[in-house]
């Protein structure tokens, strides 16, 4: 018997081609940061990672500080959503700040962290950068609390809590930066074992 036809894809909209064509334009702006760092992520190059044309890279983002801004913002939201899902895991009682803290490390122990450094190194002369940074930090700023409240809701309703955190990350990312000379070395290791170790007596001491 003759095979029968197979049925055409159905066609999309021109809504949903459009939310493709951003999708790939953001995950091809993402990869190329953390390949070839800021400076060489030029809206061309993005464009033909991405296989999509000039004019349509210029119909979503008119400048290549736009584009690096919205990729930045797109990749910190879908992160974030993972590690809340991540959170909604971690076990009840003793051990849980300690398994809190290596989840918000393991967030910026990463290329990806890498790749962020390079942009607001850049965005200090780059005013127009800056100014698109300035909006995505406040998010992620927003993003890091939500998190936290997920990771050690017995201190969320402390007066101090947002000082508690935003100390504990900071001392992350200044951990994190270690990693931009020495990556994977043995030091950095056992620095973070460390200040984990006090941040855990710290928050402990705060529950």
């Amino acid at each position: 018997m003759p095979a029968s036809p197979t049925a055409p894809a159905p066609r999309r909209s021109q809504a949903e081609r459009s939310s493709a064509t951003r999708e790939a334009l953001l995950e091809a702006t993402i990869a190329s940061l953390v390949e070839d760092g800021y400076a060489s992520t030029t809206t061309s190059r993005v464009a033909e990672r991405a296989g999509v044309s000039r004019g349509a890279h210029l119909h979503h983002f008119q400048t290549r500080q736009a584009l690096v801004a919205a990729a930045v913002e797109h990749l910190a939201r879908r992160r974030s959503e993972e590690l809340l899902r991540a959170a909604e895991q971690l076990p009840a009682g003793r051990g849980r700040i300690a398994a809190g803290l290596d989840l918000v490390w393991s967030n910026y122990a990463s290329p990806l962290y890498q790749a962020a450094l390079d942009l607001w190194t850049c965005a200090r002369t780059d005013a127009e950068l800056r100014g698109h940074l300035i909006e995505v930090e406040r998010e992620l700023d927003r993003q890091t609390l939500e998190l936290a409240r997920r990771l050690f809701p017995e201190l969320a309703d402390r007066a101090d809590f947002e000082c508690l955190i935003e100390m504990s990350v900071a001392t992350i990312r200044g951990l994190a930066l270690l990693d931009t000379l020495h990556p994977g070395d043995e030091r950095n290791r056992k620095q973070w074992a460390f200040c984990r170790a006090r941040l855990v007596q710290l928050l402990e001491g705060a529950s």
